[in-house]
């Protein structure tokens, strides 16, 4: 059997193929005229990627799992199943597509921690945490995925105008976090102020939940030369294939930060308590200290493919210029929550 390239999402996989590919023709998977290549040449990377599942009455369909954990597959075109199938059967696999799956206790146990520790923090002890017990999962070595920002990069911070009078700009000088933090935030405590920034300057309206007509001053930030800032960074994609070898600690890293990027970037409702902020807080400052790093990265849960940004010092930024918008439309969808 002889898979494409399009069958995939994931680049190195992609580059893989097209590389050795043995034979041009028509993919029997997603139908494209592309090189071809003999399904057993992906039999190591798929014996170790499939080696941290287990079966389990319990589980996620298993094509569903894979494709959530990793999204190796191209959706397209692609006829999903057939190919998961072929591809357990070249690894001759105890799986097969109608397998209910989860992941193995190692990776479990990982993620387990987590919801542990969310439980711990908000309601018995917050201050006395065991770091030990932290840093022996691991978790100093788990965050270690980082981005670069220097002075080419823009940043954006907006400020709502609440007096319905003025009309004109904020000053730079305001722009930044408050010196004191006086409220806190999904990453910054009471009293410890953050700069809370985004990638583009849409993703900062949703961000501070603007209305309709509101004016809003956007800063225009930049990393002050010769400076450079290094982040963790939640949103980069690292493929699997690059790292086979090391896959079950690969694996707890990636669905480790996935999970945690996702009550990061989760915004707090209306009668929620300011206690939902207390286990991201502390990953927070366990990253600043731990990864020795200026901030974070994440994804925007307000607006699909929004990029939040975190600086736990501004001192490394500064705000370029000021400009004034009015908000001029609103568009809100829903959706029917059955019961």
């Amino acid at each position: 059997m002889r898979l494409c390239s399009c069958c995939f999402n994931d680049q190195e996989i992609r580059q893989f193929i097209i590389t050795n590919s043995n034979k041009k023709g028509k993919c029997e998977y997603c139908s494209a005229d592309s090189d071809l290549l003999d399904i057993e040449e992906l039999s190591d990377f798929c014996s170790s990627l499939f080696s941290i599942y287990k079966e389990t009455p319990t589980g996620i369909p298993l094509v569903e799992l894979v494709q959530k954990d990793w999204n190796l597959f191209s959706h397209e075109h692609v006829k999903l199943a057939p190919l998961i199938r072929d591809i357990l059967a070249s690894i001759n696999s105890p799986f097969s597509c109608t397998s209910t799956i989860s992941h193995i206790e190692e990776i479990e146990e990982n993620v387990e921690f987590w919801n542990t520790l969310k439980h711990e923090l908000k309601s018995k002890r917050r201050f006395l945490t065991d770091i030990e017990q932290i840093t022996d999962y691991g978790w100093d070595t788990l965050f270690n995925v980082f981005s670069n920002f220097d002075s080419s990069v823009n940043l954006f911070r907006a400020r709502i105008h609440y007096n319905e009078e003025q009309e004109k700009p904020f000053f730079s000088a305001v722009m930044g976090c408050p010196k004191t933090a006086y409220s806190e935030g999904r990453a910054n405590p009471r009293g410890i102020p953050y700069l809370y920034l985004c990638k583009d300057i849409e993703t900062t309206f949703y961000e501070t939940r603007a209305s309709y007509l509101d004016y809003i001053s956007v800063g225009l930030f930049r990393v002050i030369k010769p400076s450079i800032l290094k982040v963790v960074d939640f949103t980069k994609y690292l493929s699997p294939f690059n790292n086979a070898t090391e896959i079950v600690e690969f694996a707890k890293g990636k669905i480790l930060r996935d999970i945690i990027s996702k009550d990061l970037s989760k915004p707090l409702h209306r009668f929620d308590s300011e206690l939902e902020y207390v286990p991201t807080q502390f990953i927070c400052e366990f990253i600043r200290y731990f990864c020795k790093v200026d901030g974070i990265q994440f994804f925007s849960s307000l607006r699909k493919g929004g990029v939040n940004v975190v600086l736990f010092n501004e001192d490394k930024v500064s705000c370029e210029t000021v400009e004034l918008h009015q908000i001029a439309e609103i568009g809100i969808n829903s959706q029917i929550i059955p019961y």
